[in-house]
C-alpha cells in the first residue's frame, strides 16, 4: 500500500485534504486502478464466458463510474479554484454512474428494453454538463480577447475532427437506427453529442496554443476516449448487438478513470498563444488536410449531410484563417521594421545598426573585408534645445539625416542611437584618405545652415572613426571605441579622430568626467586660475583671464581641456559659465576693492549666446559685487557665433547695450574672420596663439599678426595677443603697436593669492623696462 502510494502521489496531488480524507482518496484511486486492470485482463484475454463476464463487468463497470463520480465531487467540495466547472463534472458524472447502475440491473435486463429510457436521460445529462465544465476550466479570469486567428484554428480543429467522426460513424448510425423518431433521435443524440465533446475539446486545446499540461492533457484524452467508446458501441449497434464489447467497455471505463485523475492534478498555467509559432499551425493544418481529403472522397462516395457540411466549414474557417495568417505576417514584418527605426528621424535606430554592424562583420570575416564606423556628435545640442525648446530641437535632428545621407554612398548605413549622437556604417570602407574625406564632406554638412523655426542655424560636430578588423573585432568594441574617438575630437575640437590606442589609456577616466563634474558644481570643486594680461609698453598688469579647474574627489586638478568638452556634451557648459561668472565677478570686486585696477576676461559658450537670458544673468552679477559694466569682457569665439548668426549677435548687441565689452578669441582661426569684424559688436580681438608663438620665425605668421593688428587699429578695435612666450615676441608686438599680451613668459594662470603676490610685484617695477618686469615676474 505504500507503494501504491508513492505511486499515486506522482499522479494526483490531494491539495487542501486531511490527512484521513487523503487516505480515502488514495484508496478510491487504488481501487480504480485494480477495476482498470481487471477490465484490462477481461478485454485482452477474454477470461470466461458470456454468462459470467456480463455480471462481472456490470458491477464493475458501475464501482468505477461511481468512483469517479465520488473523486471529482471531493475535488469540488474541498478545492477552491474552478470549484463550479468540477462541480458541475462531478453532477454529470454521477447521473451518468446512475444510468450504467439502472441500466446493468434493471433496464438493459428486459425483454424489450425501452429506447428512449430513463437511462438515456442521465447519459445524455453528462454532455451539457461536460460543456459547461470545460468551457469554465479553460476560461482565465481578465484574460484579454482572444485573437481571431486562435479562435479559426479551434473552429478547424472542432469542425474537422467532428467531420472525421461523423464520415467513419454517423452514417453506420442512421443506416440501422430502427423504431419510432424518438428512438432514432436518441440513438443520434450519442455520436452527435460526442462530435460536438470532442470538438469542444480540441478547440479549447487550439485556443491554449495547443500547450497542453497535465489537466488537460488527462481531460482531452478522457473525452475523446469517450467519444471513441461511444463510436465503437454505435457502430456495434448498427452491427446488431445490443451490448459494447468487452474493449468498448474498456474505453468507457479508461475514459472516466482520466476525468477522475485530472480533477486532482496541479493548477494550470496561463499561457498566451503564439501566433508566429509554427507548431501553432501544424494541428490546425492537419485538419483542413483531413477536412479536404473528406471532400474528395465526397467526388467518389457520397458522405452523409452531416459529414459534408463539417468539412466544408473546416475549409472556409482554413481559409479565413490563411488571409489572417498573411496579414498577422505583414503586420509583424511593419513590426519589426518599426522596431528597428527611429521614430523621430524615420532613420535605423540603435538596434537595427548594431545587426547591421554585426551582419556587416561576420560577412567581412568571411572575405577578409574591412568596414568602419563613425560616431557622430553634435556640439552643444543640449544648451541649443534648452533655449529654442524641444520642439525645434526635434525638428533640427529630422534634418539631420538627409543631409548625412547626402554626404554618403547610397550602399552606408546611417543611423540615429539616441538623442543628437548619430552613427554611420562604412561597408566596405575606403581607405584612410576616403575616410578623411567622408567625414570632412559629414562636417561640410552640419556647417551648412539648418532652417528652423526661421532661424538659420549652423551646427559644429565631432567625428570618430574605428575600424574593423585594425581597431575592434566585434560590434560592442567597434561602437565603444569610435565613441572614444568622437570624444577625443571633441576634446581637442579637431572636428574628427581616428580611434588610436594610444590615447585610449585614460578614456574610462574621461567619460567619467561628466560624473565628477555635476558633483564638482553642487560642492563648489570648480577652482579659477588667473592669467594676467600686460600692457605691451608699460608692461602694467590690466586684466585677468579666469580659467577654471575642477578638483576632483580625489584632490587631483584638472585643466579645462579635459572636462569642458565632456561638460557640453552633457549639458553642463551653461552652468560652468554662470559658476566661473560668480566666481570670478567676487574675486574681481575684491582685488578692485584693495586697489587693483583691473577688468576680467570670462570665456563664453554657444549654450551662453543662444540664452536670451544671458545679459540679464550677467548684469544682475556685476550689480551684485557694485561693480561698473564695463570690468567685465566676454569673450566670444568665431565657431560659437556660425551656429546662428542672427540670434547671437542680437545677445552681444544686448550685452553691448550694457557696457560689457566684448572680444573674439581665437581670432584669425576660422573661415570669415574679417568680415565678422565689421559686423560684430566688439571691442577687442585676441591674436591666436599658433600665429604669435610663431612669428619671430615665420614671416607668414608674422604677416598675419601684423594685418590683424593694423585692420583691428583702423575699426577702433583693441588687440590681445595670446601665446606670448619670450621677450623678442612682446619686444616685437611692442613695435606693431599691440595693446596687452598673455603668456607665459608674464605669468601661467595661478591661483588668486598668488596673482595679488605677482600684482605687488609688477606695481613696485611698472615703471622699469619691459624685459625687467618680465623677469622680476
Amino acid at each position: 500500500m505504500h507503494v501504491t502510494g508513492n505511486l499515486l502521489s506522482g499522479l494526483w496531488q490531494p491539495t487542501g485534504l486531511r490527512r484521513s480524507e487523503s487516505r480515502v482518496l488514495s484508496v478510491a484511486f487504488t481501487v480504480l486502478l485494480v477495476i482498470l486492470a481487471v477490465t484490462a485482463a477481461n478485454a485482452v484475454f477474454g477470461l470466461g464466458g458470456a454468462e459470467v463476464v456480463k455480471p462481472i463487468r456490470d458491477w464493475l463497470s458501475s464501482a468505477a463510474y461511481i468512483l469517479v463520480a465520488a473523486i471529482v465531487a471531493l475535488r469540488a467540495i474541498r478545492v477552491e479554484t474552478h470549484r463550479r466547472p468540477w462541480a458541475l463534472f462531478a453532477l454529470g458524472l454521477s447521473l451518468y454512474a446512475a444510468g450504467n447502475v439502472l441500466w446493468s440491473f434493471w433496464i438493459g435486463n428486459l425483454t424489450h428494453a425501452p429506447i428512449p429510457s430513463i437511462c438515456d436521460a442521465l447519459w445524455l445529462t453528462l454532455y451539457p454538463l461536460s460543456y459547461a465544465g470545460i468551457v469554465g476550466i479553460a476560461h482565465v479570469p481578465g484574460q484579454r480577447r482572444v485573437p481571431a486567428g486562435v479562435w479559426l484554428d479551434g473552429i478547424i480543429a472542432g469542425a474537422g475532427l467532428a467531420a472525421l467522426g461523423a464520415a467513419l460513424v454517423f452514417h453506420h448510425i442512421v443506416a440501422s437506427a430502427t423504431g419510432s423518431h424518438v428512438a432514432v433521435a436518441t440513438e443520434l443524440a450519442y455520436p452527435i453529442g460526442d462530435l460536438l465533446l470532442a470538438a469542444l475539446v480540441v478547440g479549447v486545446l487550439a485556443l491554449r496554443g495547443w500547450r497542453i499540461n497535465r489537466i488537460w492533457g488527462l481531460l482531452g484524452g478522457g473525452f475523446l476516449l469517450l467519444a471513441l467508446a461511444d463510436c465503437l458501441y454505435g457502430v456495434q449497434v448498427a452491427g446488431g448487438s445490443s451490448n459494447p464489447s468487452s474493449l468498448t467497455n474498456l474505453c468507457y471505463v479508461v475514459a472516466l478513470a482520466l476525468l477522475g485523475l485530472a480533477a486532482w492534478q496541479p493548477g494550470g498555467d496561463r499561457p498566451r498563444p503564439r501566433l508566429e509559432a509554427a507548431s501553432v499551425l501544424i494541428m490546425p493544418a492537419c485538419f483542413t488536410l483531413t477536412a479536404l481529403g473528406l471532400l474528395l472522397y465526397d467526388h467518389v462516395h457520397r458522405l452523409d449531410g452531416l459529414a459534408f457540411s463539417l468539412a466544408t466549414l473546416t475549409l472556409l474557417a482554413a481559409c479565413l484563417r490563411i488571409g489572417l495568417t498573411f496579414r498577422d505576417l505583414q503586420s509583424l514584418a511593419e513590426a519589426r521594421r518599426q522596431a528597428g527605426t527611429d521614430d523621430l528621424t524615420s532613420l535605423p535606430n540603435r538596434r537595427q545598426f548594431i545587426q547591421r554592424v554585426r551582419e556587416a562583420i561576420a560577412a567581412a570575416r568571411m572575405t577578409d573585408g574591412h568596414l568602419a564606423v563613425l560616431m557622430l556628435d553634435l556640439d552643444n545640442f543640449k544648451e541649443l534645445n534648452d533655449t529654442l525648446g524641444h520642439d525645434a530641437g526635434d525638428a533640427l535632428l529630422r534634418l539631420i539625416g538627409p543631409r548625412l545621407r547626402a554626404a554618403l554612398r547610397t550602399r552606408d548605413t546611417v543611423a540615429r542611437l539616441g538623442g543628437d549622437e548619430f552613427a554611420v556604417l562604412l561597408d566596405p570602407r575606403p581607405d584612410e584618405a576616403g575616410m578623411v574625406q567622408v567625414a570632412e564632406r559629414i562636417l561640410a554638412a552640419m556647417r551648412k545652415p539648418f532652417d528652423v523655426q526661421g532661424l538659420a542655424l549652423r551646427l559644429t560636430a565631432s567625428v570618430g572613426i574605428s575600424s574593423f578588423p585594425a581597431h575592434a573585432q566585434d560590434d560592442g568594441e567597434l561602437l565603444k571605441r569610435a565613441d572614444v574617438a568622437m570624444y577625443q575630437a571633441k576634446v581637442a575640437r579637431s572636428g574628427y579622430e581616428f580611434y588610436a590606442r594610444e590615447r585610449d589609456t585614460h578614456s574610462v577616466e574621461k567619460l567619467s568626467i561628466a560624473a565628477e563634474l555635476a558633483t564638482a558644481i553642487e560642492q563648489d570643486g570648480l577652482e579659477l586660475h588667473f592669467q594676467p594680461m600686460a600692457e605691451t609698453r608699460s608692461c602694467r598688469i590690466a586684466g585677468v583671464e579666469a580659467l577654471v579647474r575642477l578638483r576632483l574627489s580625489n584632490g587631483r586638478l584638472v585643466p579645462p581641456l579635459d572636462f569642458l568638452a565632456a561638460a557640453e556634451h552633457a549639458g553642463m557648459s551653461r552652468t560652468v559659465t554662470r559658476k566661473v561668472l560668480e566666481i570670478g565677478v567676487a574675486q574681481l570686486a575684491v582685488w578692485r576693492a584693495v586697489g587693483y585696477d583691473l577688468h576680467l576676461a570670462v570665456n563664453t559658450t554657444v549654450a551662453d549666446l543662444l540664452d536670451v537670458s544671458f545679459p540679464t544673468e550677467v548684469g544682475a552679477v556685476l550689480a551684485a559685487h557694485g561693480l561698473p559694466p564695463d570690468v567685465l569682457v566676454l569673450e566670444v569665439t568665431e565657431s560659437s557665433v556660425l551656429s546662428d548668426p542672427a540670434r547671437i549677435g542680437n545677445t552681444l548687441a544686448q550685452l553691448g547695450e550694457l557696457g560689457i565689452r566684448l572680444s573674439l578669441d581665437d581670432f584669425g582661426t576660422g573661415y570669415s574672420s574679417l568680415a565678422h569684424l565689421k559686423s560684430l559688436p566688439v571691442g577687442e580681438v585676441k591674436v591666436d596663439r599658433s600665429f604669435v608663438s610663431r612669428m619671430c620665425t615665420d614671416v607668414r605668421d608674422a604677416a598675419i599678426v601684423y594685418a590683424t593688428i593694423e585692420l583691428a587699429h583702423k575699426l577702433g578695435i583693441r588687440v590681445v595677443a595670446e601665446g606670448v612666450e619670450d621677450e623678442d615676441t612682446w619686444a616685437a608686438l611692442g613695435k606693431l603697436g599691440c595693446e596687452l599680451v598673455q603668456g607665459y613668459v608674464l605669468s601661467p594662470p595661478i591661483p588668486a593669492d598668488e596673482l595679488e603676490q605677482l600684482l605687488n610685484t609688477n606695481l613696485a617695477q611698472s615703471d622699469r623696462e619691459p624685459e625687467r618686469v618680465m623677469i622680476g615676474a
